[in-house]
């Protein structure tokens, strides 16, 4: 089991070095220099009116107008000022950080995710991802474009096979809809402001808080939130599509990236740059619920979120948590996925497989590989549970309000997650999730408790005790896209 360990030990830095990097990309002829990204005058117009904003204080009173629950602690005010000043310092080309290829690397990509965002093949081919971590690289290697073309071909052959060819009758949560009709009402932590940004909101609710739950399994509750930032580069790239004019938002969300990743060093920035490669090809021909689990931690931005990175464990320890995370993750969303006709996520790899029972399957071995380190499995359990449940973009609990006969429930399942759960010291306790967004108001206070003021209410026991009751009563099926089930949102056109 990996233990925590000293915080100093993460912020260590090398010696300066011109070409130092701390992985080595052997296909060279792979990458495609993008184009110079300097700062352009727009940029540096809106970095410099942040810096008033940071040097008067008057950040802050945009803060309040978001109107928490909670006044954010002195120390997340200063680690997020710290975080964002070294950032913004270092985009504009006048921060602290070494001057090595990593740390080049990491504020080049930083720079065109500002100014051009987007989750496209040319961003995972890019000169940068020369520069990705080491946990990136290994995960890459276990899989390639056969399993992606699996789950493209499994995306599709599911709707003909179950749903006449007509992919918007799988009934499912309308996110864009969900996210809509709520958003306005959360009151994100100090750094996610304004609450009327789509871009501030959803890094929020959909990324930041779950990754600071998963980091919070090596690192002491502070030093988890402040690390957890790194997770923004990514999300302003993954979420292009519907924020590309947030440039002020984004650029505040990017210079909290640079500054979270220098604040934990080189190894940080390495796994920074992983963000870069959300529509990457590993070079692995296998063709397997294991590859599609390796594929969708590096598509899925996990990478970062691991004990190898972050404590003691070994490389192959490290791979478990990313894993088990985008696992849970496509558990939850994968109705969603079809309808949408989004092929990335794994149980549609799994029914490409032509396995008898896809569903059951994959969650059995994300349960397995859970339980090979049980530490890093129930943290990324946990967190994903606490997300699908109280983040409006996800809205799993409406799922929990229509009324089927499931299949009994699985007693390998239920087994697998009761041991994972005792040996990484939490308690067998199943809880039922909310069933509507009001009853999650409750958590979603203790999660801005958790981001601006570190208190630790036991969130990750609670996301435990959820999926313990939906695997234990075998409610977990609701997720299964070969389950029929009355619609959910049955006039959903966003897909």
């Amino acid at each position: 089991m990996g233990s925590r360990i000293p915080i100093t030990k993460l912020h260590e830095h090398p010696k300066d070095s011109s070409s130092d990097t701390s992985t080595v990309v052997q296909d060279w002829d792979k990458l495609v220099k993008p184009q110079p990204n300097q700062v352009d005058a727009k940029l540096k117009a809106l970095i410099y009116r942040l810096f008033d904003e940071l040097d008067s204080g008057s950040w802050n009173s945009r803060i309040n107008e978001t109107g928490g629950s909670c006044q954010p602690s002195n120390a997340a005010v200063r680690a997020y000022v710290s975080q964002l000043r070294n950032g913004v310092s270092t985009i504009l080309g006048q921060g602290p950080i070494p001057r090595n290829q990593s740390w080049s690397d990491a504020v080049a990509y930083a720079r065109a995710v500002i100014q051009e965002p987007q989750d496209t093949v040319q961003r995972s081919k890019a000169t940068w991802a020369r520069s990705c971590s080491t946990i990136h690289h290994e995960l890459k290697k276990r899989f390639g474009q056969g399993v992606k073309s699996m789950a493209v071909e499994g995306c599709a052959q599911l709707v003909v096979d179950h749903y006449l060819g007509k992919r918007l009758s799988v009934s499912h949560v309308d996110k864009e809809e969900s996210f809509r009709q709520h958003f306005l009402t959360l009151k994100p932590s100090l750094a996610y402001y304004p609450n009327s940004s789509p871009l501030a909101v959803g890094a929020y609710e959909s990324a930041f808080l779950s990754c600071s739950l998963v980091a919070s399994a090596w690192l002491s509750t502070e030093e988890a939130l402040k690390y957890a930032a790194i997770c923004n580069l990514s999300v302003c790239d993954d979420y292009w599509n519907f924020t590309g004019t947030e440039t002020e938002v984004r650029l505040r969300l990017v210079a909290q990236s640079i500054g979270a990743a220098f604040d934990f060093g080189d190894k940080a920035a390495n796994v920074l740059i992983d963000g870069t490669a959300l529509q990457a090809v590993g070079s692995s021909e296998e063709v397997s619920l294991q590859s599609a689990m390796a594929w969708r931690a590096v598509c899925g931005g996990a990478t970062a979120y691991n004990g190898h990175t972050l404590a003691n464990d070994t490389l192959e320890e490290g791979l478990i948590a990313p894993q088990v995370i985008l696992a849970i993750h496509d558990l939850f969303d994968w109705r969603t996925d079809i309808a949408a006709g989004n092929s990335e996520n794994g149980f549609s790899a799994a029914y490409g497989l032509r396995i008898a029972d896809p569903f059951h399957a994959y969650l059995e071995a994300a349960l397995l590989l859970a339980g090979s380190h049980a530490r890093s499995g129930a943290y990324a359990i946990a967190s994903i549970a606490i997300a699908a449940f109280t983040a409006c973009r996800y809205s799993s609990y409406k799922y929990l309000t229509v009324e089927v006969e499931f299949p009994n429930p699985c007693s390998r399942c239920t087994e697998l997650l009761q041991e994972l759960t005792i040996e990484a010291g939490f308690s067998g306790a199943p809880k039922s999730p909310p069933k509507t967004f009001e009853e999650g108001e409750q958590v979603r206070l203790l999660c801005q408790l958790w981001a601006d003021r570190y208190e630790d209410s036991g969130l990750i026991q609670l996301g435990l005790s959820w999926f313990q009751s939906l695997v234990d009563t075998g409610t977990i099926r609701i997720f299964d896209a070969l389950v029929k089930i009355p619609g959910i949102d049955k006039n959903a056109g966003w897909v």
